[in-house]
């Protein structure tokens, strides 16, 4: 537990880098407030029995409006930047209620900013508090949370209606969900979709004009390369044997499509000493020379760039797992942050579809 807290605590000192910098203009900033009521979504059977009442909640957001400031900002039609604190009751006693702090991006359909009507999609990555995590003895029924702290992760559908020209009202359908990334087991994780309905305000309010930077092509002729080491804690496969570090090695090359996109291939070595243990403990493998406790697999990557913040998306398969306790296919979401032109680090959660493996935190070089 030492070391999840110390994990959380280099992701809170890295929460500032993702493009939030934007707060230290002063001006046109929106503060909110919604309600929500909504149902858990049953992605895995076994959770079946948590889902009995529907989950309430309310969240205040903190925005910065953008106005072109930086070229990014105009490719992606001025987004707002900013923080969405929830407050998550589930009504079951065995899961508790749930806090969370969540950096955000709001991104606008719209490209007419002067228009009363908005519509909106948010995405955001951060922190939740659990009160009611599993217990062995007193709350061994809740197999969905079995940390305190928890990864935090929201998608969001908004449709936006100007009142004043300060005052808005927000209607949302929102996909919340707060897990450990396997880093203890049960996780589950739990997923709850919502239709919220608030008011937001306008505060600091200076006219601005939106600004359109004019920008150079971007360079897309040949490939770029990139070496990343990943690394973490997790429970593997089996509930109580402890949490034990894990190690990534992935080599990618990628072709730059645009300003905002890359697609490449990635090759990748993986190694769990949790999975080895599970390994030694199986006892359908009594009597059998056991299997290799590494793997590798090839994926296909995608990263949308985002000012100096950019998003990952992936989708592999393991090209050799004598293990197989998976399968063949996983899949990776997550946010990088570059530090410089060469180097940058990144938060990654790891999956087999509704199954998660790891949450990996990685460092990395870009070659080329």
């Amino acid at each position: 537990m030492l070391h999840f807290r110390g994990i959380i605590l280099i992701f809170c000192l890295a929460l500032p880098s993702l493009g939030l910098g934007q707060f230290r203009n002063n001006n046109n900033k929106v503060i909110g407030i919604d309600y929500f009521k909504g149902f858990i979504l049953k992605h895995k059977r076994q959770i079946g029995h948590l889902i009995t009442e529907h989950p309430i909640g309310f969240r205040i957001t903190y925005d910065q409006k953008s106005y072109g400031t930086e070229a990014w900002q105009q490719r992606y039609n001025f987004p707002d930047i900013g923080f969405t604190f929830i407050y998550l009751d589930y009504r079951d006693e065995r899961l508790g209620k749930s806090f969370g702090l969540i950096p955000h991006f709001s991104f606008y359909v719209n490209k007419n900013k002067q228009a009363k009507s908005q519509f909106k999609y948010k995405i955001g990555l951060g922190l939740g508090y659990n009160t009611n995590k599993y217990n062995k003895e007193s709350n061994n029924k809740n197999n969905a949370l079995s940390t305190d702290i928890n990864f935090g992760i929201l998608f969001q559908a908004e449709y936006q209606l100007e009142l004043t020209e300060r005052l808005f009202l927000n209607t949302h359908l929102a996909f919340t969900h707060f897990s450990n990334g396997a880093i203890k087991k049960p996780n589950s994780g739990i997923n709850v979709v919502s239709g919220n309905l608030g008011l937001s305000y306008l505060i600091n309010y200076k006219p601005t004009e939106h600004s359109y930077i004019g920008e150079e092509p971007v360079n897309t002729s040949g490939l770029g390369y990139t070496l990343t080491l990943s690394t973490g804690m997790h429970e593997y496969s089996k509930i109580g044997t402890g949490s034990r570090p894990f190690w990534v090695l992935s080599t990618l090359a990628d072709k730059r499509l645009n300003h905002k996109s890359a697609l490449g291939i990635t090759l990748e070595w993986f190694a769990s000493l949790s999975m080895k243990n599970d390994i030694k403990y199986d006892y359908r493998l009594e009597g059998t020379d056991l299997p290799d406790w590494h793997r590798i697999g090839m994926a296909l990557s995608h990263e949308l760039f985002i000012n100096n913040t950019s998003l990952i998306s992936q989708a592999g398969y393991y090209i050799y797992d004598e293990y197989d306790y998976y399968g063949k296919v996983y899949f990776r979401l997550g946010v990088r942050k570059y530090i410089n032109d060469k180097i940058y680090s990144s938060l990654m959660v790891k999956s087999h579809g509704a199954k998660a493996e790891a949450a990996e935190f990685a460092i990395g070089w870009r070659v080329k």
